[in-house]
């Protein structure tokens, strides 16, 4: 997969973005898509689309293990021309999901020119590797057809949510640990989704804000005129805390890896169909940064409003490329 991924060249000017897990489907109960549609589509149409992004959809875009494919196109007949602005402009790339294997089978990539396992984004002698991540299941490669079954006959008339990895923390833990292994062993940057967790650097947004914490409180005793500032983030990253332990209780804690050394060669872009919003990941030839879309009006965030709708933009975690690659290449 990693050898025969086709290459795209970030070249000066060049930006990405990409989102994952979009799970588009027949529109009512059991379209997990439903309440984000307008956030997505408002993002790519009005902040993607002029800023001359490439966009990646990187996996599972839509839901077919629950829905035939001519309902969803028919309940989504708008957004697949929004992306189709992009893919007449050359800047459209698909990457199969489980989710969305069939159109392997039926050489289906509307709207986009191809379908891919993987893609490679190339930096002078460096790249970043993409694919979705359901290779590192066993289960979720091996039992695609019975899933697909249980999903639509079973789950659907219920009204029952997606039950995938994404649902289970330690077959979503199984799957990050292999890939983390792969792309370690590798010394390569990899970039997936399916477990609908955004990772930046290979740590969770729980992880970082515990590593956030902690140099907070290195910083504040030399902080200087700094030092209330530096106070105010602190208390406010220790309510985030406290807030995601809370409702993330069943979790475990600490480090996914178990490694004294992390290596920051994991990112994940999360998903498009979370409760609170959205999240990506944007990539140019200097950096890497984990974004997160959301509606004002679900969220007391603060962000950078997108003019002329309620939705804002949260750079949540930024790094230099070349920064990351001399890490990965000297911490593997």
């Amino acid at each position: 997969m990693a050898e025969r991924a086709p290459e795209r060249r970030l070249s000066r000017g060049e930006k990405v973005v990409v989102f994952s897990d979009l799970h588009l489907g027949g529109g009512g109960r059991g379209d997990d898509f439903l309440p984000n549609a307008e956030l997505l589509a408002g993002a790519l149409r009005r902040y993607y689309l002029p800023g001359r992004y490439t966009l990646v959809l990187n996996g599972d875009v839509e839901e077919l293990q629950r829905f035939r494919l001519p309902q969803i196109r028919r309940q989504w007949a708008g957004f697949y021309e929004l992306l189709g602005e992009f893919a007449r402009r050359g800047r459209l790339e698909r990457l199969v999901g489980n989710h969305d294997a069939e159109l392997a089978l039926l050489g289906d990539s509307y709207p986009a020119p191809r379908l891919l396992e993987s893609l490679r984004l190339v930096r002078g002698r460096e790249s970043l590797l993409l694919f979705h991540g359901h290779q590192a299941s066993y289960l979720q490669t091996r039992f695609l057809g019975l899933v697909a079954v249980l999903l639509r006959y079973v789950a659907n008339p219920l009204g029952i949510r997606n039950w995938t990895v994404s649902r289970s923390s330690r077959r979503r833990f199984r799957v990050e640990r292999r890939v983390y292994a792969f792309a370690r062993g590798r010394r390569q940057v990899v970039l997936i989704g399916h477990t609908h967790r955004p990772l930046f650097e290979s740590l969770s947004k729980l992880d970082a804000l515990r590593f956030r914490i902690e140099n907070l409180c290195r910083q504040i005793p030399a902080g200087g005129r700094r030092r209330a500032a530096l106070e105010r983030e602190l208390t406010a990253r220790k309510e985030e805390l406290e807030h995601l332990l809370a409702r993330r209780g069943r979790d475990p804690g600490g480090t996914l890896y178990e490694s004294p050394l992390l290596v920051p060669c994991l990112f994940n872009s999360g998903c498009c169909i979370g409760k609170r919003g959205l999240t990506g990941l944007e990539i140019d030839e200097a950096g890497i940064a984990l974004v997160h879309w959301f509606d004002q009006n679900r969220s007391s965030h603060a962000g950078q409003a997108l003019a002329g709708t309620p939705f804002r933009r949260e750079v949540l975690e930024r790094e230099p490329l070349d920064y990351l690659f001399t890490r990965v290449r000297l911490l593997s």
